[in-house]
C-alpha cells in the first residue's frame, strides 16, 4: 500500500468515526398541506383589510402566482368566507361569524326576528339550520300554535341528504355528494342548486313535509331557513306562501334599513311545480 492510499483510507476512517447520527426526517413537514397554508395566508391578509384588496394588491402582498391566488379565492368564495365586488376581494360576515367562539349566538341574533315574522305568517315550525361537517344542526326555531306540532329535536345533528336544509347545503358542496348513488336524490340536489329551494318529501320522517331556502347569499356557510308541516296539514299553496314569507321577511326595509342579508331571493315554485315536488 503506497502512502497516498494509506492516507485516503485513514481519512475515511476518521470521517466515519466523527460522523454525526443521521437527522431523523421531519415527518410533520411532509404532512403539511401547503395549499391550505396559502389559503390561510390569504384569509389573514384579507381579514386585516376591511375595505378589501384587488388582485394586484394581493399578489404584491402574498407573492404567489395570480392563477394560484385566483383558485384559492374562488374556493373561499364558494365556501362563503370571501366575496368580490368591483374586482375587490374582502372577507364576509360569515367569515367573521366563523371566527367567533360562539358563532351560533350571533347568527341566531341576526335571524331570530325574521324567524318570528315567518312563523307568525305561516303558523308552522320555522327552523334555522347550519352546516356542521357532513350534517346539519338546527340552532334556532319558532314553534307553531297548533295543538299538534313537530318536535324541533333540539341540538341534534341530522344527515345532510335526509333533510331539506341539508340538500340545499349539498348543492354547494359537490365534494360531499361523491358517495351518493341515488339518482333521484342527486337530481333533487342539482335542482336545489338551480332554484335555491330544497324539499324534504317525508324522507326524515314519514309524517313531515318541509321546504328550505337560503337566509343570505348562497354558500355552504350561509344559514338556511326551513318551514315544516305535519303531512296531514301540508298543502302546495302553503308551501308557496311560506317561500314568499321567507323572502319578504329577509328583504331589506325601505329607507336603507337592513334585513338578514338576502341579496337575491329564491324563485317561488309555480303551482304545478310545487305539486310535483310535494308528491
Amino acid at each position: 500500500m503506497n502512502g497516498a492510499e494509506h492516507g485516503r483510507i485513514r481519512g475515511l476512517a476518521t470521517r466515519k468515526h466523527l460522523a454525526l447520527p443521521a437527522r431523523p426526517m421531519d415527518t410533520r413537514r411532509k404532512q403539511l398541506a401547503t395549499s391550505f397554508l396559502k389559503g390561510l395566508d390569504l384569509l389573514t391578509v384579507l381579514a386585516r383589510q376591511p375595505d378589501g384588496l384587488s388582485m394586484p394588491a394581493l399578489t404584491a402582498r402574498i407573492r404567489q402566482p395570480r392563477t394560484t391566488l385566483l383558485r384559492l379565492l374562488v374556493t373561499l368564495e364558494h365556501y362563503g368566507l370571501v366575496s368580490r365586488r368591483d374586482s375587490v376581494w374582502r372577507t364576509t360576515d360569515r367569515f367573521h361569524d366563523w371566527c367567533k367562539r360562539d358563532m351560533h349566538h350571533e347568527i341566531k341574533e341576526r335571524h331570530h326576528a325574521a324567524l318570528r315574522r315567518i312563523a307568525s305568517a305561516v303558523d308552522e315550525l320555522v327552523e334555522l339550520g347550519v352546516a356542521e361537517g357532513d350534517g346539519v344542526r338546527f340552532i334556532d326555531w319558532v314553534q307553531a300554535n297548533h295543538p299538534i306540532t313537530i318536535d324541533p329535536r333540539k341540538s341534534s345533528l341530522h344527515p345532510l341528504h335526509r333533510t331539506a336544509t341539508g340538500k340545499l347545503i349539498l348543492s354547494q358542496r359537490p365534494d360531499l355528494c361523491t358517495g351518493l348513488k341515488d339518482r333521484r336524490l342527486l337530481a333533487e340536489i342539482a335542482e336545489a342548486g338551480r332554484t335555491g329551494i330544497a324539499w324534504n318529501r317525508r324522507e326524515s320522517d314519514p309524517n313531515i313535509m318541509a321546504v328550505a331556502t337560503w337566509a343570505g347569499p348562497v354558500s355552504s356557510l350561509t344559514p338556511v331557513i326551513c318551514v315544516k308541516w305535519p303531512f296531514f296539514r301540508f298543502e302546495e299553496s302553503k308551501a308557496q306562501r311560506a317561500l314568499a314569507c321567507i323572502h319578504s321577511a329577509l328583504r331589506p326595509e325601505k329607507g336603507g334599513g337592513s334585513g338578514a342579508g338576502l341579496t337575491s331571493g329564491p324563485r317561488a315554485p309555480t303551482r304545478s311545480a310545487a305539486g310535483r315536488r310535494a308528491g
